[in-house]
């Protein structure tokens, strides 16, 4: 069965075409993209934008685990932008298919074709407000 990421549990209310990746990292059996994700209304961290954010974007793990195979073409083609923040960024993941426990990920990074298991998103808690600063504050 050959089906786009929003029909894998987890993903429905997410927009990995206009998250950030911030780092990819493989490990023995593991592979793991952090993320800048965009969320969309209707999943449950969803809230307000940040200042200066355009839409809800929380840090988040893309995760493939009990990896079989794995074989990436292309890294190292592009290499990462700088933000107005200074913070690093790979582009986005442009495509996440799945054909049965074979799965493409494509984005500017290259093209990584995977065995696995099904991908879990994991969603870091919210920042915590800077406790110097009286709630409601807003920095520039």
């Amino acid at each position: 069965m050959r089906d786009n990421y929003p029909n894998l549990p987890g993903f429905e209310f997410v927009r990995l075409e206009d998250s950030y990746v911030l780092d990819i990292t493989i490990h023995p059996g593991v592979l793991s993209v952090r993320l800048d994700l965009m969320l969309l209304p209707g999943h449950p961290e969803y809230g307000a934008p940040f200042p200066g954010d355009r839409a809800c974007f929380r840090q988040a793990t893309l995760a493939f685990s009990h990896i079989r195979d794995l074989h990436w073409t292309d890294q190292g083609v592009v290499k990462p932008a700088v933000d107005a923040s200074g913070t690093l960024d790979f582009g986005s993941v442009d495509s996440l298919t799945r054909d049965d426990d074979n799965y493409e990920v494509q984005g500017d990074w290259g093209t990584i074709l995977l065995k696995s298991s099904i991908p879990s998103l994991s969603i870091d808690p919210p920042p915590s407000p800077d406790p110097g600063e009286p709630a409601g504050a807003v920095t520039a």
